[in-house]
């Protein structure tokens, strides 16, 4: 009588599909749970009134009312042990709690790419509500005399994000994964996207600061430079869950993968921001 129903569909088309996932995430057993064929067409004929996280939380009642049914003291604690478990990780996805508790093959990696997904999740569509000019935020006025050390904050402030982010990617990860053959630390791997999350999000906030501000007419071409330095933190950012999927997506046994992460600003950047203070420097001083 039981039906392994899919929580995010398996093909484009079909309910809860979610794009973002690879196949192997769509056919992972946290992406799996056991209905009856009656209640299997109900949920993928309406999936606005069956969402996925009504999914889960069906799941979870479901796996509750087993233990008691069952009535052992050791499903009992484990369920215990489970909801203080995940009181540690605050607000997680569905799927990341599934992941958490259940520690399938490639878990830390999944757990990875769904945790860096949900959580740069706000600030990606923040990013492109920013990029397509749809809010603004008042205004800040820079004076002249004022402008060199905004100028210098700023670039200051890229040079601790490209540390930050460079320290997250090539150290933190893998210390959150553990050795090869030792399992890793869940709550650390959370702790690292979360860090990234906010990493990207301090590169939004720094975006934020350049085109809400406003300067007098001699800087304003160093000013118009700056927009957009910050883009590269975020865009790079969001290529790790799509690494981490594809990989876990093979099935790999072993081997080497590699991603590069390149940071990078437009051609000329340095020396385009370094001739045009020069030139707002020079007019400001021939008019005062």
């Amino acid at each position: 009588m039981g039906e392994a129903a899919h929580i995010y569909g398996a093909n484009p088309g079909s309910a809860r599909y979610d794009p973002e996932m690879t196949s192997a995430e769509r056919s992972a057993i946290t992406n799996a749970i056991w209905l009856c064929g009656n209640c299997h067409k109900l949920i993928d004929d309406d999936p606005l009134r069956y969402p996925a996280g009504l999914m889960f939380e069906w799941q979870r009642a479901h796996e509750n009312r087993m233990s008691e049914l069952v009535g052992k003291a050791s499903a009992e604690i484990r369920h215990r042990y489970e909801a203080r478990h995940l009181e540690e990780f605050g607000r997680l996805s569905y799927l990341g709690e599934r992941i958490i508790l259940e520690k399938g093959r490639f878990w830390e990696h999944r757990l990875t790419a769904e945790m860096l997904r949900f959580e740069m999740s706000p600030i990606l569509r923040r990013w492109s509500a920013l990029a397509r000019g749809l809010y603004i935020k008042p205004t800040t006025r820079i004076e002249s005399s004022e402008f060199t050390s905004w100028l210098s904050e700023r670039m200051q402030e890229l040079e601790q994000l490209a540390a930050a982010f460079s320290t997250l990617v090539n150290s933190e990860f893998g210390r959150a994964w553990g050795e090869p053959g030792v399992a890793g630390s869940d709550v650390e791997i959370v702790a690292v996207c979360r860090l990234v999350a906010e990493m990207c999000a301090s590169a939004l906030a720094w975006e934020e600061s350049v085109r809400f501000s406003r300067v007098n007419e001699p800087f304003s071409e160093v000013h118009a430079l700056l927009s957009g330095a910050a883009a590269d933190f975020i865009e790079q950012a969001e290529k790790i869950p799509e690494f981490l999927s594809a990989v876990v997506e093979q099935s790999p046994e072993g081997g080497t993968h590699e991603l590069q992460l390149v940071l990078g600003l437009p051609d000329g950047f340095a020396e385009n921001i370094q001739a045009a203070t020069e030139r707002a420097v020079a007019w400001m001083r021939r008019h005062s």
